[in-house]
């Protein structure tokens, strides 16, 4: 009996949706311009990502090290179609928080089952 990952997928999206809220990741853009160079840079529109977000998580004391985890870092669970980008911004119970790593969870077919967001204020 194989394992079903298309039903995993549909249960983490369950349990998100159950404990969690909508919200949206944000990837500013920019107006255009010059970079250090002299170059033209083309002007880009922000990227927004809508999906499902857990309330915030923190960590266990034996996962931080201080370098790449720290003492005020959360992490949340979020469902979406689209994969978020290290570095998009999101906002929780009022306070914005930079995506910082991202562990996903995928099958070998490629279906995401979940997301995990390492979050810093």
């Amino acid at each position: 009996m194989s394992f079903d990952y298309n039903k995993a997928r549909a249960t983490a999206k369950k349990l998100i949706e159950k404990f969690g809220q909508p919200a949206s990741l944000v990837k500013k853009g920019n107006s255009g311009g010059y970079d250090s160079s002299g170059n033209a840079i083309a002007p880009q529109s922000d990227v927004t990502i809508n999906g499902t977000v857990t309330p915030l998580l923190r960590y266990k004391q034996a996962e931080i090290d201080g370098e790449s985890v720290l003492s005020t870092d959360s992490y949340a669970f979020f469902h979406s179609s689209t994969a978020p980008e290290i570095g998009m911004m999101i906002t929780i119970n009022s306070q914005q928080f930079r995506v910082i790593d991202l562990k996903t969870l995928d099958s070998v077919d490629d279906i995401n089952i979940y997301r995990k967001l390492q979050l810093r204020r």
